[in-house]
């Protein structure tokens, strides 16, 4: 009963289902660069989900049973989202991870809620109050500056290479996602994530045995298996609930904003793993991306912004 009462709290508490997505995806850039010389990149999405897919059909059978007839009707939606989502946003992610370095993901990933926030406003015509424009811009600094190791000139030495032109095409597949999210249909949860899912490895299936095909293969070990477990476990099959639950209960633009905390985070998660030493800088950048988050969070509960004009 009381397990029940924690999982009911937490399933409504949107802000807390979106961290634990944020986190979750933190730590799949680190592991997708840790393996993008042992597992290919369509291989590692197509089992991704595939994983989450079979881990999540149990749970989501009753349930696809029932909401059926609503989803025969929508196919070709699902398989908008999961192109969008499963298959192309972390395909390209993994695929821009073998040549680019994970500083250079989170740049591009600091664009991702004004692509978030610029796709609502067409889509919906949904507009940021000065409130949200002014906690954007503070995270975007407090991100940049984590980024640039507190010198904002260093931006413009900063190198792209195509693996970065794949992860700004993974960012902009996710934007759309998101702002696709406020027109699903009226289904449980689990028959969301689970149509999502299954639609994403369909669609992945030929890429991967393309890849297979020119003579890219797996390296199966204990360090690919606990990655394939932990990316469909994880950011796959938890991060995506979770975060579909938060764009559900507060709007697509403040989901996005609160993505600004992924540099922190993965940042830390550097320290953690990879034995950085934290600098000044990054105390300051966390400081200023926490606080555009403390400020955007501060709008009216539950307030969604498919609305023509956020509080």
């Amino acid at each position: 009963m009381i397990l029940k009462s924690l999982i009911s709290r937490l399933y409504n508490n949107a802000y807390m289902l979106v961290l634990l997505a944020i986190l979750f995806w933190a730590g799949n850039f680190v592991m997708g660069r840790g393996v993008a010389d042992t597992i290919p990149p369509m291989i590692l999405s197509c089992l991704r989900w595939l994983l989450a897919s079979a881990i999540l059909l149990p749970f989501a059978w009753p349930h696809l049973k029932t909401d059926w007839p609503e989803i025969r009707g929508r196919i070709p939606y699902f398989f908008l989202l999961g192109l969008l989502s499963g298959a192309a946003f972390n395909a390209l992610t993994y695929l821009g991870l073998h040549t680019t370095t994970a500083t250079n993901a989170f740049v591009i990933n600091a664009a991702l809620p004004i692509f978030i926030i610029l796709l609502n406003y067409l889509m919906h015509g949904t507009s940021l109050s000065i409130k949200k424009t002014f906690s954007v811009i503070i995270s975007l600094i407090g991100v940049l500056l984590i980024i640039c190791k507190g010198d904002l000139s260093a931006l413009i030495n900063l190198r792209f290479t195509f693996g970065d032109l794949m992860v700004t095409l993974a960012m902009i597949s996710w934007a759309i996602y998101t702002a696709l999210l406020p027109g699903r249909p009226k289904l449980h949860s689990l028959s969301f994530a689970a149509m999502t899912f299954i639609t994403a490895t369909i669609i992945l299936i030929p890429f991967t045995f393309i890849e297979f095909y020119l003579g890219y293969r797996a390296e199966l070990n204990l360090t690919s298996l606990g990655a394939l477990l932990y990316v469909g476990i994880f950011p796959g099959l938890l991060a995506y609930i979770f975060y579909n639950r938060g764009v559900e209960l507060i709007g697509g633009n403040t989901t996005g904003i609160l993505l600004y905390l992924m540099t922190p985070i993965g940042a830390l998660l550097s320290i953690l793993f990879l034995d950085e030493i934290p600098q000044a800088y990054h105390y300051i950048g966390f400081a200023l991306i926490l606080a555009g988050v403390i400020i955007s969070s501060q709008s009216k509960a539950k307030q969604k912004d498919t609305t023509k004009q956020e509080a």
